[in-house]
This record gives C-alpha cells, sequence and structure tokens, in this order.
C-alpha cells in the first residue's frame, strides 16, 4: 500500500483513544461537577465538552464528511431547548455522536484526501481550506479542550487519570523485544 491510499485512521491513530478519555471523564460526573466554571466568564465543564463536540460537527460538516447528524439527533433529550450543559449522558452522547463522524471520515479518506479543499469565509475573506489543516485544528481542539476539562476536573478534586496523568493516551505503542 503506498503511502497515499493509507487510510487516515492509521495516521491519527491515538486520537480515539483520548475521544474514550473524554467519555470516562465525563460519564459518571454529576449536574453539580458538570456545572462547574472556574472563573465567571469561562465555560463550564459541561459547556466545554459540548463546545469539543460542536467543534468537530461544525467542521467536519464544512468538509461534507458524510453522517454530520441533525440537531434533535445530538442529545435524546425529550425537550429541544433543554440544555446539555448539565446531564452527563447527553454530553456523553453528543461526544460519541461527533466522534462517529470524525472516525468514519478517517475510515473513508486516505493520505491522498488531505490535499482536497473547501472555501471559508472568515472575517470577510475567503479561504481555501484544506482537509488537513482542517483536521490539524480538530485533533488540536480536542487536546487543547481535553487539558481543560482535566485541570477543571482536578480543581474539583475529581481524579482523571486517563486524562491527567496518563495524559489521554489509552492506546499504547507495542513493546520493544
Amino acid at each position: 500500500m503506498s503511502n497515499d491510499s493509507m487510510p487516515l485512521m492509521t495516521v491519527f491513530d491515538g486520537w480515539e483513544g483520548h475521544q474514550r478519555s473524554l467519555v470516562d471523564a465525563l460519564r459518571p460526573l454529576t449536574r453539580e461537577q458538570l456545572a462547574f466554571r472556574p472563573a465567571p466568564q469561562l465555560r463550564s465543564v459541561g459547556e466545554l465538552a459540548e463546545h469539543i463536540s460542536q467543534g468537530r460537527l461544525d467542521w467536519f460538516d464544512r468538509m461534507q464528511a458524510r453522517r454530520i447528524p441533525k440537531p434533535d439527533e445530538l442529545t435524546g433529550l425529550d425537550n429541544p431547548h433543554e440544555t446539555i450543559y448539565e446531564d452527563a449522558p447527553a454530553l456523553v452522547r453528543h461526544l460519541e455522536t461527533s466522534w462517529a463522524v470524525v472516525a468514519d471520515a478517517l475510515r473513508g479518506w486516505t493520505v491522498a484526501d488531505l490535499t482536497a479543499t473547501y472555501q471559508h469565509v472568515y472575517f470577510g475573506r475567503t479561504y481555501n481550506i484544506s482537509r488537513q489543516w482542517t483536521i490539524w485544528r480538530i485533533m488540536t481542539h480536542d487536546m487543547h479542550h481535553g487539558g481543560e476539562l482535566a485541570l477543571m476536573l482536578g480543581l474539583q478534586g475529581i481524579p482523571v487519570p486517563e486524562l491527567g496523568d496518563q495524559f489521554g493516551h489509552l492506546v499504547m505503542p507495542p513493546l520493544a523485544e
């Protein structure tokens, strides 16, 4: 297999482990823990988790990835106006749904597909954005905000070994022989 035909899931091996770390950290949280914010002007834990998943959906939609869900498919809440910020199961579903979009694209696209571009208007200027640029942006977005989540949970005394001590690394490299 040439490098150009290599699936992006191989190139970005390990990102899925970070996704699992995010979900594992959020799943047991209470409403109060999700509502925690270290300062009034900063996002709460729940808002930050939703921001991670929404960022994935927004940017992968711009790249015309398949399987972008409709907003009412994301939360599973009875009331579409109800917030998911303090609902751990809804946040987990949102992260899992957004990860399914990322994983589907990474399985379907190859290294050669990284050069595909789309136009994006930002502050009145039009840019040609590559899939490579966008995927890098979203991966670092996940890592950056995952670190914020680890810190915010740590400030509450909540242990998050996967996001904290292990830095979101659930995928171990092969042992040397």
